[in-house]
């Protein structure tokens, strides 16, 4: 693990450095009724949400962690769950009825520093994980600072994707701060805020991921898509355990596993040939677009680069992209191929509440994976939950999932969705979502 002392010490200095004057915006981005504030934080661009209901000492505070690496939360927040929507065809921005700040206060921060509207990072050649998780708890102790009426909120930690990485990472640095340089008068606090976690379709286990994808997409496209050899599947393994050694040895580069990226980008190759959306393989992938992401995003980038919306938003000089290919290759390259489940199975045994969740269209996170890695993860209760049935998880009295659960630990499969539930399946992952942040589900 690359949770380094001195990083902790330089972050706890520069404390009084990092903060920034948040804003309130009054006019919002679509007529949405939630408060909404801006501004940067330890160098992290973020907007918060107040929520929707009439707040509480008991509303719930939750951090949302788009993926990538390099993808803006912004992303999340307009295309997913925030209370303003702009869709694949449209760049004006609509109420989302859906909105998580249904059940809880959102804040979308745009992380690593150099995504979306966060300013680059300068300081080092070599960017890992521990990085990340010190500026998002440096983030959170000035966001405190800023906002200390929520000081005694329940806190939550969701993210997609990538964030499979970022959200245990984070959450797993928040409980074991060194308290030699935990000079945050929030440090106790936070800890005892802080009640679960969530990760939405996550690249939490690699293994686990390439192990199953070939098969998973061959299943589902109905020979479409063919699977890789076995030997490549095996080369891919074995690259992966060798990488955790390197990495968490302080030396290696995990950015070329040879088996692996060529099981993947055969996969994608297969994909992209019969015009099928790798995020959700019921769809086209739409290679028209400018950001070649096979969503629209252009009508996205076209609305939060308008001088209106970056106005509200208390934005000046850079230009948004959702995705930044710099950070993706600075931090792919150590920390990609990492297995996170193990800091997951630590965060479990203290206490904190995990929902993995994951749409069963996506190929390249698919849930097949999520179920394999949450079985055969090593905790405390792991035989238990591993012997547990999937049961069918009910909205609005229709079957839209099947979960499987056990003491803080449970894993949802939502059908008919994609890479993004909250954008196929709104509703349901509204309902997922506010049940897990009231501790109903």
């Amino acid at each position: 693990m690359h949770v380094r002392p001195l990083l902790w010490a330089i972050a706890s200095f520069l404390l009084t450095a990092r903060r920034a004057v948040a804003t309130t915006n009054t006019t919002g981005l679509c007529g949405e009724k939630e408060p909404i504030h801006t501004g940067y934080l330890n160098e992290l661009y973020y907007v918060f949400y107040e929520t929707r209901q009439f707040p509480s000492d008991h509303t719930p505070l939750v951090i949302w962690l788009s993926g990538g690496p390099g993808c803006s939360s912004l992303v999340g927040m307009l295309f997913e769950n925030g209370p303003c929507s702009v869709g694949e065809d449209s760049s004006v921005a609509k109420i989302n009825p859906s909105s998580w700040t249904n059940a809880a206060h959102m804040v979308y921060i745009d992380q690593p520093r150099g995504t979306g509207f966060s300013p680059p990072r300068i300081d080092r050649e070599n960017w890992y994980e521990s990085d990340v998780a010190a500026d998002l708890v440096g983030f959170l102790d000035a966001f405190y600072d800023a906002y200390p009426f929520l000081a005694t909120n329940d806190l939550y930690v969701f993210g997609e994707s990538y964030a499979g990485h970022y959200v245990p990472d984070f959450v797993f640095a928040l409980l074991h701060r060194p308290v030699s340089v935990a000079t945050s008068p929030h440090a106790d606090q936070i800890v005892k805020n802080l009640k679960g976690m969530g990760i939405g379709n996550g690249l939490t286990s690699p293994s686990a991921m390439y192990g199953t994808a070939g098969e998973f997409a061959e299943g589902l496209t109905k020979g479409q898509i063919k699977a890789s050899a076995p030997d490549t599947v095996a080369q891919c393994y074995d690259g992966i355990e060798r990488c955790q050694v390197a990495v968490h040895g302080g030396f290696g580069d995990c950015s070329k596993l040879g088996p692996c990226d060529h099981l993947m980008s055969d996969l994608l190759v297969q994909a992209h040939a019969n015009n099928l959306n790798y995020y959700d393989l019921r769809a086209q992938c739409h290679n028209d677009d400018l950001f070649k992401l096979c969503y629209r995003f252009t009508p996205l980038y076209n609305f939060l680069n308008a001088p209106s919306t970056r106005a509200t938003l208390g934005i000046q000089g850079k230009t948004w992209i959702p995705c930044n290919h710099d950070v993706f290759t600075h931090y792919a390259r150590f920390d990609y191929f990492s297995e996170s489940e193990v800091k997951v199975a630590n965060i479990l045994d203290h206490g904190i509440r995990v929902l993995i969740y994951a749409g069963d269209q996506d190929m390249v996170c698919n849930w097949k994976a999520q179920d394999k890695w949450t079985k055969d993860m090593v905790w405390t209760h792991q035989t238990a939950f591993a012997q547990q049935q999937l049961g069918t998880y009910v909205y609005n009295k229709a079957a839209v999932g099947e979960m499987r659960q056990y003491d803080g630990l449970s894993f949802l499969r939502v059908y008919q969705s994609g890479h993004m539930v909250p954008f196929d399946q709104p509703e349901v992952a509204l309902d997922m979502f506010a049940r897990f942040v009231t501790n109903r589900l």
